[in-house]
């Protein structure tokens, strides 16, 4: 063998990665099985609900505005916990702030099941909520801390886990009710998050939990240069992410409800659901990918609001046969929730950024989104009809949405952003990324 050839050898061997311990591999495999378990149950409070609404109102006597504050709830708890969960990371640590979500998340939909009426169920549905809003935020910075070298894969695990959660409990809630009555198929689905707590709490005893918390605590990345209430792209960001939420909400708080009114059976809307959920997984499967590659953002976020559009007007003008047709169309536009998401995984370089950004992010734009549910179910109640809610609702915050990502099209990076920096024009480069003379975001 000649020397170069030896030489050639000893590179490529000194650039291998070293083997991973068992120990860590087995800690990874843990925290692997423990974030796609906690996924599962971020929108499994709400989707398991939604289609046993008929069926709870005609026990306890509430009317479409009840309904419609159902699905305001979670909104209201992202809105609270999207600001808050941040700071209880930083006093408790995310893997103790994870087992908190998944113990509020199981008491509530456990208990629910036992509610007297409507004010405890509201009360409890909102104790259930409040986990599944600090599993929000928390789930990305866990990703980002166990998995810095896997972030795309483990975000695409947690998309597709939110919406497997979302997707099953719809389709088989009515069968459920039917057999053994609607508070145990309430009631049934804490089991996920008592797995998924004691996921959890087994990888946050570990002496490797810690010392890798320790270790990623002290390799957050230095505090962003302002905070983001006054970054533009914060607020952007936020605004986009409020208009896709305002219409994913509103879908599952109401659609059930507008296929049944449509003549359909409360099974067979339900399993509308459940393939509108479906058909957003599938684009889902390939968003992340996309949405990381594009130069520019503005035709993802088009497209999806072109499928809402097409849903929404199939539902009000089309024949109900063709539900299933509105059905993917409307998933089509729910893949947006993953496009966003991927935006604040991407846009962030420092764990500190991740949470900070995902933080707020979810907590103002779940608080843009308040309004959907509740104004669908409000203007149904004072027309009678649908019609003023599909025109207001749906149609201002599509248009809202393009608008927003319009303004929002370009990826770049929070931690620049905060330091005042603008992405150069394409084509355009300054140096540093920033345009001479540009003003701060």
């Amino acid at each position: 063998m000649s020397p170069s050839s030896m030489t050639a050898v000893a590179d490529r061997s000194s650039v291998r990665p070293a083997p991973v311990p068992t120990t860590a591999r087995r800690g990874r495999i843990l925290a692997f099985t423990a974030i796609a378990c906690a996924a599962l149950n971020l929108r499994l409070v709400v989707t398991s609900l939604s289609p046993l609404l008929a069926t709870v109102s005609a026990e306890f006597g509430f009317n479409a505005t009840v309904v419609g504050v159902f699905g305001t709830l979670p909104l209201v708890a992202f809105a609270v916990f999207g600001l808050v969960t941040p700071v209880i990371m930083r006093r408790i640590g995310p893997e103790a702030t994870v087992v908190l979500s998944m113990a509020l998340t199981a008491a509530g939909q456990a208990l629910r099941a036992f509610a007297p009426g409507t004010g405890t169920l509201l009360l409890l549905t909102a104790v259930a909520l409040t986990g599944a809003a600090l599993g929000n935020v928390v789930l990305p910075p866990l990703i980002k801390q166990y998995f810095p070298d896997r972030l795309a894969a483990l975000s695409t695990v947690q998309m597709v886990a939110i919406h497997l959660g979302a997707l099953f409990p719809p389709l088989v809630a009515v069968p459920l009710a039917e057999a053994f009555g609607w508070r145990t198929a309430l009631g049934a689905w804490a089991v996920v998050a008592v797995a998924a707590g004691l996921l959890w709490a087994v990888r946050w005893a570990s002496p490797d939990a810690r010392r890798t918390g320790r270790a990623a605590r002290a390799d957050q990345g230095p505090e962003l240069a302002r905070p983001l209430y006054r970054v533009g792209m914060a607020w952007r960001t936020a605004l986009l992410f409020g208009l896709v939420t305002w219409n994913v909400f509103t879908l599952f708080t109401w659609l059930p409800a507008l296929l049944t009114d449509a003549g359909h059976t409360s099974a067979y809307s339900g399993s509308m659901v459940s393939l509108m959920v479906g058909v957003s997984l599938l684009f889902g499967l390939v968003a992340p990918t996309v949405t990381a590659r594009a130069a520019d953002t503005f035709p993802i976020v088009a497209l999806g609001v072109a499928g809402y559009a097409a849903g929404y007007l199939g539902l009000a003008l089309g024949p109900a046969w063709l539900a299933p047709l509105w059905a993917c169309f409307l998933g089509l536009g729910t893949s947006l929730f993953v496009v966003v998401m991927t935006m604040i995984n991407t846009r962030a370089t420092t764990a500190r950024g991740s949470a900070s950004l995902s933080g707020f992010v979810q907590g103002v734009g779940s608080g843009v989104a308040l309004g959907g549910p509740l104004l669908f179910g409000l203007f149904a109640e004072l027309t009678g009809g649908w019609t003023l809610s599909y025109a207001l609702v749906a149609g201002g915050s599509l248009a809202g949405a393009l608008v927003v990502a319009r303004l929002e099209r370009t990826p770049w990076t929070i931690e620049a952003a905060a330091a005042g920096h603008r992405p150069a024009r394409r084509g355009r480069r300054a140096a540093g990324g920033r345009r001479p003379g540009a003003r701060a975001a």
